[in-house]
């Protein structure tokens, strides 16, 4: 072949190959919505815009979508939700053996939960023996001496009883609401743990 035929054909390929690496190399494209309106641009979007946006090459072709940021948010929660359920799982098949162990452990825990709700209810009954006393001897003072005119200790003592029978019912709602938290997620623990098991046989 004529070298001066060669030329103009190497030319050509050459100047094909520098159009196709520009468009390969092309700025990309950002394509995102504004008030209704689908927007192209060459650079990204203001920070202010943030419902999310696709990146496109040169012809059109989308070459990756980015999420706004709420729903990124909401990856990001998903992504660490099913991290802890990973963790939770582990540990779950790590902790028990068979249902039996889940169950006993279980029993345990609303056991002693039991126990101290029921000693505050002894608690609660002594004291309130212990408060009908003092209430008698108040009442003996004050129908000799009149109404407030009781030993000042013998009100001091009574208020001081109310107050820790107080205490103690409002500590017993805060064990019994323990309880039940915890029924629950034991109730839970032993059907995810059911779930596992099975997935593995």
């Amino acid at each position: 072949m004529n070298k001066l035929a060669v030329y103009p054909i190497l030319t050509t390929i050459g100047l094909c190959a520098g159009l196709l690496v520009s468009q390969v190399h092309a700025d990309p494209v950002y394509k995102y919505e504004d008030r209704g309106l689908v927007t192209y641009q060459d650079r990204a979007p203001s920070s202010t815009q943030d419902d999310g946006h696709s990146i496109l090459n040169n012809q059109g072709v989308i070459l990756r979508n980015v999420l706004s940021r709420d729903d990124r948010m909401e990856a990001r929660r998903q992504a660490e939700e099913n991290r802890l359920s990973q963790i939770r799982d582990r540990a779950l098949l790590a902790t028990f053996t068979t249902e039996e162990d889940l169950a006993r452990t279980r029993d345990d825990r609303i056991g002693m939960i039991d126990g101290l709700i029921s000693r505050l209810d002894d608690r609660i009954r002594i004291l309130s023996e212990r408060l009908s006393v003092v209430d008698s001897r108040i009442q003996t003072q004050e129908e000799l001496d009149g109404v407030g005119n009781a030993n000042a200790s013998h009100y001091a003592e009574r208020l001081s009883i109310q107050r820790n029978i107080e205490n103690a019912w409002s500590l017993i709602d805060a064990k019994a609401a323990e309880r039940n938290d915890l029924v629950g997620k034991f109730d839970e623990d032993l059907q995810r743990y059911r779930e596992l098991k099975a997935e593995r046989q």
